[in-house]
């Protein structure tokens, strides 16, 4: 078998290699337009388990760019969320029941990103645009004059009433490449831990306990279809898939916000 592919399985696997590849979750406006999606599919994973998933992927995908050898190959992910004061986006109110509105930034200085997500199911696209980290607190103002690269975000930020909620923070490790002729991404986040924010600031978070410390958030990213890579691993390993949100998850641990409860078919029909 060649050194530079692995078609076992059925996968066709190019040569592992992250340059010029982006996330397959990631559209621009004119994908949008088209409703072009990808799909992320998240378990809950024991450090066993993720030992196994990295042992099948290697030499297949490569670290992705942002990776720091200081850091066992991991980064720092840090996120504003926002939502309104009802918490209409955690309820999934008619309207904000898709979209999340966050500012994102890798590692401690690196790069920021104003990222519109959108989810239905497993199915995803997200919009991003890059800004100044100098620029964040002028997601504040109540209007902005002249264009700036963000302001497609800040719009939306006025339009749907939304506003800083949490900052959450989690140390990543992510595999990028290509996998049946499509992008792919596998991320493993870990610590992932959150604190109260009601300021446009990308502060680090504290050593506040993790939201979730017996488990690695693990997602398989890929286009239209789950690669042979993916489902060998998943089959093989049996692992069972299992919705997170770590917005939701921190809003709960934080008792910002309650689930509603869940209304019995008979009391739905009655009422």
């Amino acid at each position: 078998m060649s050194e530079l592919s692995d078609c076992s399985r059925g996968a066709c696997v190019a040569p592992a290699s992250a340059t010029g590849l982006e996330s397959p979750s990631l559209f621009g406006p004119g994908a949008e337009a088209n409703t072009a999606t990808a799909f992320e599919v998240k378990f809950l994973l024991t450090e066993d388990q993720v030992r196994e998933v990295v042992a099948r992927v290697t030499g297949k995908l490569a670290l992705d760019p942002y990776a720091d050898p200081a850091m066992g190959n991991a980064y720092l992910t840090t996120s504003v969320y926002t939502d309104t004061p009802n918490f209409d986006v955690f309820y999934r109110t008619e309207g904000y029941d898709r979209d999340k509105f966050r500012v994102r930034r890798y590692g401690v200085t690196g790069p920021v990103f104003v990222e519109r997500k959108t989810k239905n199911g497993e199915k995803v696209r997200k919009h991003r645009s890059k800004i100044d980290a100098q620029e964040v607190p002028d997601l504040a103002a109540p209007a902005l004059n002249g264009e700036w690269a963000s302001e497609w975000f800040h719009s939306q930020l006025i339009e749907k009433q939304l506003a800083p909620v949490c900052r959450v923070a989690y140390e990543r490790v992510a595999y990028l490449g290509t996998a049946d002729g499509g992008t792919v991404r596998l991320t493993f986040d870990r610590n992932i831990r959150g604190v109260l924010a009601h300021e446009w600031e990308l502060l680090p978070v504290g050593p506040v306990a993790p939201i979730v410390p017996q488990f690695v958030v693990t997602e398989f990213k890929f286009r239209t279809a789950m690669p042979a890579l993916f489902k060998g691993i998943v089959a093989d390993l049996a692992l069972a898939p299992a919705p997170f949100s770590k917005y939701r998850t921190f809003v709960q641990a934080a008792g910002l916000a309650a689930p509603k409860p869940q209304v019995a078919e008979g009391a739905r029909a009655d009422g």
